[in-house]
């Protein structure tokens, strides 16, 4: 069985950069979201604090209170979170540059690997 060299004339890097864009939008989506749903959480914690503040029966009272706080700190918690995650993003991308621009030079046969 006789093998086919692959010739690509632009290399092998298009498709890794393509992906490594896109790892990258979804980081920035992906902290947009989490920045924009914090605010908005404020807001309309600050829209009903008042109905909150109206409620009669202390057990419930302290029930939303409750949640109202845990949300927030599961919003602190994930923005904590959010730098490590970026940098193991920046990471991913810079080691897969390197890995592809290493194997641009070496055409290879059009195997699978």
């Amino acid at each position: 069985m006789e093998k086919k060299l692959v010739y690509e004339k632009k290399g092998q890097v298009q498709q890794n950069v393509s992906a490594m864009l896109v790892l990258i939008m979804g980081v920035g989506i992906a902290t947009l979201v989490l920045i924009f749903t914090s605010v908005m959480s404020a807001q309309v914690y600050m829209q009903v604090e008042s109905d909150i503040q109206s409620i009669n029966d202390t057990t419930v009272k302290g029930y939303v209170t409750e949640a109202i706080q845990s949300g927030f700190k599961s919003y602190q918690t994930t923005g904590n979170y959010l730098p490590i995650l970026v940098l193991a993003v920046i990471i991913f991308v810079i080691l897969g540059l390197i890995m592809s621009l290493g194997r641009a030079g070496n055409y290879g046969y059009g195997g699978a690997l």
